[in-house]
């Protein structure tokens, strides 16, 4: 890491979604332009803070950091070094660990070895992408007042289905249940962008897939960012695969051993019938808000 650290930007860009729905894809996409750099999904709002209990604006307290180094261990493959842990403990005993303190810091541990081999320039921005912080909107932009979100969206059919295929802790779960996980999302969005109108973009998975310098256009637009449109041709194993996934995410290395391409079709044909209802039938009017019709 950089002996002095890097002043951390507080104008990030968080992308969301469901899972499967194309988030990994459209965060290499940032991070291989130049003054975009990122990391592996921290699950901080979703499933580390409160897990540690600070939901609110409470600090942690030095009897919280084994708790709180548990949880980065399980769910970041995170370890903290003796300076790490050192610093945290004496921010605990002033009672200054704040929850964006610590989210702070994990983003700040994840990128220092990117920011020390490439310098940014005054202007970078970070990305934090964690599929289901699309449902903790609110909470997130409640503590950054500049920064903006991306939420991609996929038909529930194979959003749902890949969902359940491609994560082993998925395979017994109900595909209703996966389905209404899906649609309470989507409904949790509709209402944050009504909340903070302006800061957030969403864009269909299909339609990146199928123009992804259009669809970058018109995200780049939003951002405020002017892109390299060379570096949307996404080559195998490229965008910065290896800074944005943990090395148990082997899901995520063979999602880019390939080109960018719409996989809805691979669904296609093969589900029986009673499944697809049951999926439309949950999503409902949210599927229809965005535009999509009966997968067959």
């Amino acid at each position: 890491p950089p002996k002095t650290p890097v002043p951390l930007p507080q104008d990030p860009v968080f992308i969301g979604g469901y899972p499967r729905s194309g988030t990994t894809l459209l965060q290499r996409l940032l991070v291989a332009q130049p003054g975009f750099y990122s990391l592996p999904e921290t699950h901080y709002f979703s499933v580390i803070e409160k897990r540690i209990g600070l939901q609110g604006g409470e600090t942690l307290p030095p009897a919280g950091l084994d708790s709180l180094r548990r949880a980065l261990r399980d769910k970041m493959e995170l370890e903290l070094d003796a300076l790490e842990a050192g610093l945290l403990s004496r921010l605990a005993g002033e009672g200054a660990l704040t929850s964006k303190a610590i989210f702070e810091f994990i983003v700040r541990r994840h990128l220092a070895p990117q920011l020390a081999d490439r310098p940014p320039s005054p202007t970078w921005r970070w990305v934090e992408k964690t599929p289901t912080h699309a449902n903790f909107l609110p909470r997130i932009l409640g503590l950054y007042a500049r920064a903006q979100v991306l939420h991609i969206v996929r038909h529930p059919v194979p959003a749902v289905v890949s969902r359940r295929w491609k994560f082993p802790y998925n395979r017994e779960t109900p595909l209703a249940q996966l389905a209404w996980a899906w649609r309470r999302l989507e409904e949790n969005v509709r209402r944050s962008r009504e909340q903070f109108p302006g800061r957030i973009h969403s864009l269909r998975y299909e339609d990146l897939a199928a123009d992804v310098a259009g669809q970058m256009r018109v995200a780049g637009a939003f951002l405020g960012a002017a892109w390299d449109e060379k570096r949307f041709d996404l080559r195998p194993g490229t965008g910065g695969l290896a800074a944005i996934a943990l090395p148990s995410e082997e899901w995520k290395r063979r999602d880019a051993a390939g080109k960018v391409a719409d996989t809805n079709d691979s669904y296609r044909g093969i589900l029986a019938d009673a499944d697809i209802h049951c999926i439309e039938e949950v999503a409902g009017e949210a599927m229809r808000r965005h535009g999509y019709g009966h997968f067959s």
